[in-house]
């Protein structure tokens, strides 16, 4: 889950910038986590402590995100739709396709052993906000991926995986010609998917991702998670997107810390 919330912050001062560079600099002033970092460390409490549940955590982050504005140079950008579900306390369904769904996934599949477990707590993660079969599916895709690259460091098998979901995946010199910013899961989900197994490297992975001219953060969340699973974060990321983490949100990097020692995350 950590790789999500380093391609979060990376990804964040570039998610409207339509930016097709990759020779930025990784962190910046602004660098900051986002909303799919905050719901990344809601899903991973949700693991952690099942007594709260997806739709509960997923609230309590809005809520301690919206008690203490300014704790980050640039704010969560909650989606709209979230917005408006998690201000009325997640008391009804949402049926968002976003892809939000899919960018908060990633500690499951470090929580759970068992693929089949991975896929039904994927979609208990996604309905409380994401119910619309579209975002089910990119919260299903994201978080199986994420597991067999956990399990299998494998990225051909990765790539298997996602397009079980989704048909043949893009080429990433095809995104580089053609993407544009898109926040539906089943734009985003393929994509990500397609940069992950063809970069090679965690560092490469979010570069990429932040450099199709999308939405560049949820993107390298995406992206990212996967791209932890498969080659670990390396350490100066790693330090350097907790460090900002902490500074911002300490419950969001209590969860994190938390995850990585009772999952046991290199």
């Amino acid at each position: 889950m950590l790789g999500a919330i380093a391609g979060d912050i990376i990804g964040s001062v570039h998610e409207f910038t339509r930016n097709r560079r990759d020779d930025f600099p990784l962190f910046v002033e602004l660098s900051s986590p986002t909303d799919d970092s905050l719901l990344t460390c809601a899903v991973a409490l949700a693991c952690l402590d099942t007594s709260v549940g997806y739709a509960g955590r997923l609230v309590e982050a809005y809520r301690l995100a919206e008690s203490k504005p300014g704790g980050a140079p640039l704010g969560p950008s909650w989606g709209d739709g979230f917005r408006h579900w998690a201000s009325e306390g997640g008391s009804r369904r949402g049926d968002s396709l976003g892809n939000g769904a899919a960018m908060r996934v990633s500690a499951i599949a470090w929580a759970h052993d068992d693929a089949k477990e991975v896929l039904r707590q994927a979609r208990l993660s996604a309905l409380p906000s994401h119910a619309h079969p579209e975002g089910v599916r990119g919260a299903q895709c994201a978080a199986l991926a994420t597991h067999v690259a956990r399990t299998t460091r494998d990225p051909a098998r990765v790539r298997q995986v996602a397009e079980g979901f989704y048909g043949a995946l893009p080429s990433l010199d095809r995104l580089r010609r053609e993407h544009r910013y898109d926040e539906t899961c089943p734009v985003c989900v393929p994509a990500a998917m397609a940069i992950a197994t063809e970069t090679g490297g965690f560092e490469a992975c979010v570069r990429a991702a932040c450099s199709i001219g999308g939405d560049a953060d949820t993107l390298a969340a995406i992206a990212g998670g996967v791209g932890e699973a498969l080659w670990g974060v390396p350490a100066p990321i790693a330090d350097e997107a907790v460090r900002r983490l902490r500074a911002a949100y300490p419950w969001a990097a209590r969860a994190v810390d938390r995850g990585r020692s009772e999952w046991k995350i290199p």
